[in-house]
This record gives structure tokens, C-alpha cells and sequence, in this order.
């Protein structure tokens, strides 16, 4: 299955294993689920992934960023994406590169967030589902 998967739900899973997006991660990883990605949101995920704030976390959970990192980009699918309507409503303007990958075709299944600035429950005709509905679902 072809997903969007938000940045808030990687650093979730990496901070916590066992945690609901932490079985999202794990499955990606086992290669269960396929992440949807632009050269935008991936670099987000990498500048997110590498901010001193998170590295005693990541040490204590015994990640490297780096290494999950590099991993990961041979998992996930990238994208090219083309600029979307702006009718496409998000309370946060950075999140945009993530309703611009719902538009891509053939089209995600899923949009996966915790984050409660994704209003609608559908962009671009990918339904926006939590990370605990997603992994009730179909983990």
C-alpha cells in the first residue's frame, strides 16, 4: 500500500518502537507499506531528523538519523509533484508539499498525521487518517 506518511509520524515511531506510528515505521522498514515522497518532504524529514533538540531522544532510543535515513531512501517511492489549487485548504503553509503529494498520480491511499493543521478529511481525493485509525485498520 502507497501512503503519505507526515514527518510528526516518522519522529514519533523512531522516538518510541512500540508506539502506533513506531508499527507505521516498522512497516515501511519491512517494506509491508510503501512511503510517497518528494525531493521536499524528504529533506524536510532529513532537517527535522538532524535538529539538536532531538538527539539525546534519538540516542536514548538508539537511532541514528543518519543511518535510518539512509535506509530509508531506498524504500520509499519519490515523486514528482506539480504545484496544487491553492482551494486545497491548510491552517499551515509549510505542510502544503504533503497535499501536493496526495495530488500525484496514481494517487496515495492515505494521508497519515497527527497533525491537526490537515482540516479536511480529504485532498486531492486521499483521505487524511490518524495514525491510530490507520494502524486499527490495516496494522
Amino acid at each position: 500500500m502507497r501512503i503519505i506518511v507526515d514527518t510528526n509520524v516518522f519522529v514519533s515511531g523512531l522516538l518510541n518502537k512500540q508506539s502506533t506510528s513506531g508499527k507505521i515505521v516498522d512497516a515501511i522498514l519491512q517494506g509491508i507499506l510503501v512511503a510517497v515522497v518528494s525531493k521536499v518532504t524528504f529533506q524536510e524529514l532529513s532537517e527535522v531528523l538532524q535538529r539538536r533538540k532531538f538527539q539525546p531522544y534519538f540516542q536514548r532510543a538508539q537511532v541514528d538519523p543518519e543511518k535510518f535515513l539512509a535506509l530509508l531512501e531506498t524504500l520509499v517511492e519519490f515523486v514528482e509533484i506539480q504545484p496544487i489549487d491553492h482551494k486545497e485548504y491548510i491552517r499551515d503553509s509549510k505542510d502544503r508539499p504533503f497535499l501536493e503529494l496526495a495530488a500525484t498520480f496514481p494517487p496515495p491511499a492515505f494521508l497519515i498525521t497527527g497533525d491537526k493543521d490537515f482540516e479536511q478529511h480529504c485532498y486531492s481525493g486521499v483521505q487524511v487518517i490518524s495514525v491510530s485509525q490507520f494502524v486499527r485498520q490495516f496494522i
